[in-house]
């Protein structure tokens, strides 16, 4: 687990930035996430920005994957779509 954790640290924003654009994330919406993790926070959002069907899952792999203590949930809500970054406790 710490080894996960000095690896997540290792990952610049632009990188995490990069990452998320290559799953389908709109700039914006990756640009958003990336400030998140970045300074450790929870923040929420909607905007239009198309995602991918699969991208919660992409998203949950990612996170482990880099030992970040977050989780993001994108719900589709009449045409737009509802970011929520949480950092866990």
């Amino acid at each position: 687990m710490e080894c996960e954790r000095q690896q997540a640290a290792k990952l610049t924003p632009k990188q995490v930035h990069d990452r998320l654009m290559s799953m389908g994330v709109s700039d914006l919406d990756a640009g958003l996430v990336a400030d998140c993790l970045n300074v450790g926070k929870s923040t929420t959002w909607m905007n239009n920005d198309p995602v991918a069907d699969n991208i919660n899952e992409q998203l949950s792999g990612f996170l482990k994957q880099h030992g970040y203590g977050f989780e993001i949930t994108v719900t589709p809500c009449r045409g737009r779509y509802i970011w929520d970054v949480k950092k866990l406790r």
